[in-house]
């Protein structure tokens, strides 16, 4: 779960998309976005996003991204700030120096060493069971009367 931080710099070079291509998206320093956003291509995003964010491939937070957002993506790498919920389909990982205040579910989690984080995880592999945990249910009672 804390790997050094040689390990993680080889990781990154793996998941190194901050140059544009046409398969992914970028928010640069400079821009603010406040609503939802849903893509069906990889993002990075490096300015400051308020809302909500589903993907359906990888989410980079850049190292001076801020996002104010729950994220929901295939991956979720954090460089930067994220304050919100986060599932990661497949993995969430918080890099030296990212910071995450927020719960995480997914079924592989990855805190490097000198990443902040502050909240719950949840690895059980099942996110919808999550969901409903959070929702209470509705009990009934029966009361019979005899007579």
């Amino acid at each position: 779960m804390f790997k050094k931080e040689a390990e993680v710099n080889k990781r990154e070079e793996q998941f190194d998309i901050t140059t544009v291509n046409e398969k992914n998206s970028f928010i640069g320093k400079s821009m603010k976005l406040k609503g939802n956003i849903s893509s069906d291509e990889e993002i990075v995003i490096e300015g400051i996003v308020e809302g909500t964010i589903k993907i359906n491939h990888n989410v980079v937070i850049g190292k001076s991204g801020k996002v104010k957002a729950d994220i929901t993506a295939k991956a979720i790498i954090i460089k930067g700030v994220v304050n919100g919920n986060v599932n990661g389909i497949e993995k969430v990982e918080i890099v030296p120096g990212g910071v995450l205040n927020g719960d995480i579910i997914s079924e592989k989690v990855v805190l490097a060493e000198g990443a902040k984080f502050k909240g719950s995880i949840d690895m059980s592999g099942k996110s919808e069971d999550a969901e409903k945990r959070s929702k209470p249910e509705k009990q009934t009672s029966k009361t019979e009367k005899k007579s």
